[in-house]
């Protein structure tokens, strides 16, 4: 009968469980619990601040075999939270004593050492008769141990047992009371630890808070006078890049103008290759007739010598009438000679001015040439140690340049070479007025 009435009820559980009715009923409970719970203050509770007796720990770790060996898995989590275990259920191995045999599975047991430590500490001996049937009872049935404990416990041992608890009741009530005296100077002398040093705290909050203030009154300054020094560093890179600008400029200028003047002396230069080239022309041509002079010179003699010779063989009557017009002759042709000879000398120093007026104004190039060449690198070595140049007005130069012709007189070629000689005088003046207002600028 028995065993048709726990078949009907473990089929009836079956079908709850797989319908889920229990798994909702234990979803209930478990809300109804932690509602209960919830508005509950258990930390200042009596027993978290008072140790445990060791029966105490039995008694829980009892009460957690039960729910254990039941798997009552949620409120033995509950309980194991409010009432800490010795024994950690979740690291504790299952002894294989027996099975279940109506699911053929492993029950879970506590170990044999806990078993025994359980009863020494109830004052029940684990190798007497009574120790070892509650041993026996809890390894081959599927009881937990508290009602192996239970079975075994005579109504005299309830009585006996009953006086000794109240004897432990009452020593822990003075021991509690003991516990609480302690408690209350402790907390008493932690209180007053408390007042002294919430007080250096608030102390310590106001040093720190105007500490605090005057700190950032500094960084507050700081950052004001950082923000005027940023606003100036702004305007003087913006000066700079003006004057880096208007200084590219200038120098982008400056270099047009020194290609534009190296130009112009090519020009020069090839013009007075082309004087040159006239001069020495014209000493070719004037050498010719120098040679030509002396020939005429030589037949002159010649001349001469043969004339004498005539007279002497000539009558005087004829004599005189040759020698008149042969005077005439003579004279005329040494006038001509003359002027020849005149215009020869003449062209000859004139040739000789036009030599040395050239060389005069090679010279004078090459002079101002090198006076530019180092008036340059000034400018460089001045550009290379300051940024803050300003260049003057451009040099101005005017481009005249004259063409001339292998026809053109002695005192053009002197006029243009005068002219050309007081200009080049001008721009090295003009070079000289600029190196100054450079260096007087660069030394401000």
């Amino acid at each position: 009968m028995e065993s048709a009435m726990e078949a009907d009820y473990s089929t009836v559980y079956s079908w709850f469980d797989k319908c889920g009715i229990i798994s909702n009923i234990r979803t209930h409970l478990r809300y109804n619990l932690v509602k209960a719970l919830r508005n509950k203050d258990l930390s200042k509770t009596f027993e978290k601040n008072t140790a445990k007796s060791a029966k105490q720990y039995i008694y829980d770790l009892l009460v957690a075999d039960y729910l254990w060996n039941y798997n009552y898995v949620y409120t033995l989590s509950v309980f194991s939270s409010e009432a800490p275990l010795l024994i950690n259920f979740n690291n504790v191995k299952c002894t294989q004593s027996g099975t279940d045999e109506n699911h053929g599975k492993v029950k879970q047991k506590l170990q044999s050492d806990y078993v025994c430590h359980v009863l020494e500490t109830l004052g029940i001996e684990p190798r007497k008769d009574r120790g070892q049937s509650i041993l026996k009872d809890y390894a081959e049935n599927d009881v937990p141990l508290l009602l192996c404990l239970l079975r075994q416990i005579k109504p005299t041992d309830i009585n006996f047992s009953n006086e000794n608890n109240e004897r432990c009741e009452a020593n822990n009530v003075e021991h509690r009371a003991m516990q609480t005296e302690e408690a209350e100077n402790v907390v008493s002398k932690e209180k007053s630890k408390i007042i002294v040093a919430k007080k250096k705290l608030i102390q310590q909050k106001h040093l720190f808070s105007a500490q605090l203030q005057r700190k950032e009154n500094k960084l507050k300054e700081q950052a004001a006078i950082m923000e005027e020094q940023l606003l100036m560093l702004q305007n003087k890179l913006d000066q700079a890049e003006k004057l880096i600008y208007n200084y590219n400029v200038k120098e982008k200028e400056f270099k047009d103008n020194i290609q534009q003047e190296n130009m112009r002396i090519l020009q020069r230069e090839t013009e007075l290759s082309t004087r040159e080239k006239l001069l020495s022309q014209e000493a070719n041509r004037l050498e010719k007739e120098r040679d030509s002079y002396r020939h005429f010179e030589s037949n002159l003699t010649k001349l001469q010598n043969e004339l004498t010779k005539v007279k002497k063989e000539i009558p005087y009557a004829d004599r005189t009438l040759n020698n008149n017009l042969k005077d005439a002759e003579v004279q005329t042709d040494f006038e001509s000679f003359i002027l020849s000879r005149n215009e020869r000398n003449i062209l000859s120093q004139e040739k000789q001015d036009l030599n040395g007026l050239v060389v005069e104004q090679q010279s004078r190039i090459e002079q101002l040439t090198s006076r530019v060449v180092y008036l340059l690198r000034k400018l460089e070595e001045t550009q290379l140690r300051s940024h803050k140049v300003e260049m003057p007005s451009i040099i101005k130069v005017t481009n005249t340049n004259t063409i001339i012709s292998e026809n053109s007189s002695t005192e053009d070629i002197l006029q243009d070479a005068k002219m050309r000689l007081r200009r080049l005088e001008e721009e090295s003046i003009k070079a000289d007025q600029y190196y100054f207002n450079f260096i007087t600028n660069t030394s401000q």
